[in-house]
């Protein structure tokens, strides 16, 4: 017997490990588990802490919200949210609930009981606008020939004017669509000289052209231009030609109005654009430059 003893108690160093698994594996298996969260008054909440010994309090728990129980600390339990949110509750605030061995936890979802909230719950949710609005409320169409009027920002003469040079011009009357300001009045348009000669001698006159490409929106993008208000596009897709005119030096002065066109339906996000200003309707002031050739 003393002999079996003695060989029992040598053998403690080497079953020593053995030993503490088999009490360790128990408490680690009990440790994962399904958790709910008890309140003391209907309506009430529970802190969940990121520190046992500042608590510091990360969030609240609705009464009846179940947590994925990580184990026992002392007075706490360590949980886990259905979000991935981790951290402490005292374990008088926690029911454990059965669950099958080895069976991964899953947490039922939890209806939020109405309350006054408070600087630790989630931030309320916007209500998300309906995905399938008719088109016709998420988007604005401008038109195809709708008309944009507009006028030269300086002088321009063949004498001096360049070919690809930039044309300053603004337009002179706001375009509305469906009460929203679509083309605002003094909003930029794009335009180049694309024919430019001056005078020659023996009464050779000078040639002067200008083609206006396309207009700022009031979202910041541009509108493409053509010349006619009928057919789509021309003998340039660009936008419109100011006629070329034939004589001396030719002068077109600052403020020489004319109209473009919009080529093609063009779709806007109605977001994008501010409702028109309120004004009294008047006759259109923009006019086509009908200088006569000579």
């Amino acid at each position: 017997m003393l002999n079996r003893f003695f060989c029992t108690q040598s053998q403690w160093p080497s079953r020593l490990p053995f030993l503490l698994l088999c009490l360790v594996v128990p408490v680690i298996c009990k440790a994962q588990g399904v958790g709910q969260v008890e309140c003391a008054r209907p309506g009430d909440f529970v802190y969940l802490y990121s520190s046992m010994t500042t608590l510091d309090v990360r969030a609240t728990l609705q009464c009846g919200q179940q947590v994925e129980v990580t184990g026992r600390y002392d007075q706490y339990f360590g949980v886990r949210t259905a979000d991935s949110q981790t951290g402490y509750v005292p374990i008088d605030f926690l029911l454990l609930l059965k669950t099958a061995p080895g069976a991964k936890p899953v947490l039922a979802p939890t209806k939020e009981t109405p309350r006054e909230k408070m600087a630790y719950d989630p931030p309320a949710k916007k209500p998300e606008a309906p995905s399938d609005a008719p088109a016709s409320v998420q988007f604005l169409i401008l038109l195809d020939s709708t008309p944009v009027r507009m006028k030269l920002g300086r002088t321009l003469s063949s004498a001096d004017a360049q070919v690809g040079e930039e044309v300053d011009l603004e337009v002179s009357e706001d375009v509305v669509v469906d009460g929203f300001l679509v083309v605002a009045k003094g909003a930029n348009a794009v335009g180049v000289v694309n024919e430019a000669e001056p005078k020659k001698a023996l009464g050779r006159g000078g040639k002067l052209g200008v083609l206006v490409r396309s207009v700022r929106l009031a979202n910041n993008h541009e509108a493409v231009l053509r010349s006619g208000g009928e057919a789509k596009g021309s003998s340039s897709t660009a936008g419109i030609v100011i006629p070329v005119m034939h004589g001396k030096d030719i002068t077109f002065p600052k403020g020489t109005e004319f109209t473009a066109y919009v080529n093609g339906d063009t779709r806007l996000k109605r977001e994008d654009f501010h409702a028109a200003p309120q004004i009294p309707d008047a006759p259109p002031s923009g006019k086509v430059s009908n200088l006569p050739h000579p």
